[in-house]
């Protein structure tokens, strides 16, 4: 008994010694072997794009990618694994671009030198938050990526931390993609500005003031457009501001009267088969705070002077008022008395104009649109189309963007609305109704068999000089046509400068330019930042059903089941019972 037993315990302790020794050996061998990685995210955040691959395959000369980052044991103990998830993924790029991507990483932590080199460029220690054990502090790091191609500026990315790794395909191919074309795409886009209104005018001067002059409505046009490394060209599509020739793409955003000849050079652009995104706004609303509380919400009328051009491709901006139960709230400041003293404070607006588009009313076929959670499509109204038009035009039309279905329209009328418009109630539900569209084709010429309209200001100086020559047409030299795409979309006001930046809408023109000034490697990149997820509206009648299944149905399913397991159970033990009374049952 004795030898066995010492036997055992000696096999066993030699199985255990081989053992150790084949899993040394093994983690030796394929310590250096790169794993298998598997991306288990919905929006397969980390699984590198077509169109990130095609890039890096095409450099032709090697990009410096450099991070600069503290060592991971002076790290917060959250950041500590910094580091080496940023070099997996730069392994990944290195790889594809075969030697023409050098990634290193370097420690500025105690290298007064680099540091100051790092502060010319913008790059900076920030402070995060530590816990250490049962401490709470601060610590100062660094964690920035720049990026140099040939002698161009470089990119720099001040700072990196783990919810930015969802996006480093993005921060930097995107980069690596702009420094390495051959060249910047130029953007054009016209944004009228903001018209003091008369009554103001007439106040400035009786006052003996001057009115101030027009204010920017559309100002952060370009500052996204250089976001998004464009080029971009302010026009006020004049004579001596024109839609020069040499763009990429047009942004028009309609929300004043164009004259005919800015219609005419539109129209021209679109004929010779140039990009336009095209943003009309139908009517607008003012807010004004109701002696009894509430507010009273009044409509004006906008003529862009774009609608007999669209007609003629077979579109129609609506011009009703358009209502949808799907809404945002917005702040608004109201002027309130608390003790005698008046204040100022904000008061929540919710109503039916102030339209909240869902990631589900996107078309996600298309990489326009697939990626974007919502947008806040302020006082938009939906497109028609004449199918007969179109189709006589050779155009095609893909919507991009509905309403929800439940939405509804009245028939327009200037000034205040009545509240029997902005309830839902008694309405009939359109359905989803088209708020943006990508319309392609040979765009036809609108103005065929007229004559060329002549600048404005050009006609102001003939008459005053008295000159018949000089009123003339300025007769632009014969376009050659071209198919062209337009974007066009119900709604300009989402995009001026202070809703823009609501929501996703700077995302929504972004990826537009991209689509349609040619950069469609960068929208596939683009499009696979992480999806801004909302919670659809659910209405009363289904948020009672879905508490009754909970509060009711559940435990009752409980109940039932307890009540079947336990008659089940009385059968087994009756049964199992009279088999011990009869014994002989069993044979």
């Amino acid at each position: 008994m004795n030898s066995n037993r010492k036997k055992f315990r000696l096999t066993f302790a030699a199985a255990a010694v081989l053992m150790a020794f084949i899993a040394f050996f093994a983690v030796s061998v394929t310590d250096s072997w790169h794993g298998a990685r598997v991306d288990m995210t919905s929006d397969r955040l980390f699984t590198m794009s077509h169109a990130a691959v095609d890039i890096l395959k095409d450099l032709k000369v090697p990009v410096q990618v450099k991070l600069y980052i503290t060592p991971s044991e002076k790290m917060p103990t959250q950041l500590r694994t910094l580091e080496r998830d940023i070099t997996e993924q730069m392994g990944n790029f290195e790889s594809v671009a075969e030697g023409k991507l050098v990634f290193s990483v370097f420690n500025p932590q105690d290298d007064e030198d680099m540091q100051n080199a790092l502060a010319a460029k913008g790059i900076r220690p920030f402070q995060v938050q530590s816990i250490e054990k049962d401490e709470m502090g601060i610590k100062l790091i660094w964690s920035a990526i720049t990026i140099a191609y040939k002698d161009k500026p470089e990119e720099v990315i001040p700072q990196v931390l783990p919810q930015n790794l969802a996006a480093l395909e993005q921060d930097i191919i995107g980069p690596v993609y702009r420094l390495t074309r051959e060249r910047t795409p130029r953007v054009a886009f016209f944004g009228p500005k903001k018209e003091l209104d008369q009554q103001m005018a007439m106040m400035y001067l009786q006052q003996g003031m001057q009115p101030p002059p027009p204010q920017e409505q559309f100002g952060r046009l370009g500052e996204l457009l250089g976001q998004g490394h464009y080029e971009a060209v302010p026009v006020d599509i004049t004579k001596d501001s024109p839609i020069p020739d040499d763009i990429d793409c047009l942004i028009v955003m309609g929300m004043s009267t164009l004259n005919e000849r800015q219609v005419y050079e539109i129209n021209r652009a679109l004929q010779g088969g140039l990009p336009v995104i095209m943003a009309v706004q139908a009517h607008e609303y003012g807010y004004s705070p109701g002696q009894q509380g509430g507010w009273t919400i009044s409509g004006q009328a906008l003529d862009t002077g774009l609608e007999p051009m669209l007609a003629e491709f077979g579109l129609t901006v609506s011009e009703d008022h358009f209502l949808d139960t799907s809404m945002e709230t917005i702040d608004l400041p109201r002027e309130v008395n608390i003790g005698g003293l008046r204040m100022q404070t904000r008061e929540p607006v919710k109503v039916p104009l102030q339209i909240s588009v869902t990631e589900s009313q996107m078309d996600q076929d298309s990489k326009l649109t697939n990626r974007i959670g919502s947008v806040f499509y302020l006082w938009g109204t939906p497109i028609e189309t004449d199918e007969t038009k179109l189709a006589a035009n050779s155009l095609t039309t893909t919507t991009l963007m509905t309403s929800s279905p439940d939405c509804w329209q009245e028939v327009w009328s200037e000034g205040p609305l009545l509240s029997t418009m902005l309830n839902p109630r008694g309405k009939e539900m359109l359905g989803p109704q088209p708020l943006a569209m990508l319309v392609e084709g040979q765009f036809p010429d609108s103005f065929e068999g007229r004559e060329v309209p002549d600048w404005p200001a050009a006609a102001d100086a003939a008459e005053e000089a008295d000159d018949p020559l000089a009123a003339g047409p300025d007769i632009p030299a014969p376009v050659t046509p071209a198919p062209g795409r337009l974007f066009l979309i119900g709604s300009a006001k989402m995009f001026d400068d202070n809703i823009i930046g609501a929501q996703q809408n700077a995302l929504l023109l972004l990826n537009a330019v991209d689509y349609l000034a040619g950069s469609q490697e960068l929208l596939s990149i683009r499009s696979k930042t992480l999806t801004q997820r909302v919670i659809r509206p659910v209405a009363a009648n289904e948020k009672m059903a879905w508490r009754l299944f909970v509060v009711l149905l559940v435990p009752l399913g409980i109940a039932i089941f307890g009540f079947m397991r336990a008659g089940i159970r009385r059968r087994e033990a009756a049964a199992y019972r009279s088999r011990f009374k009869h014994p002989g049952n069993d044979q």
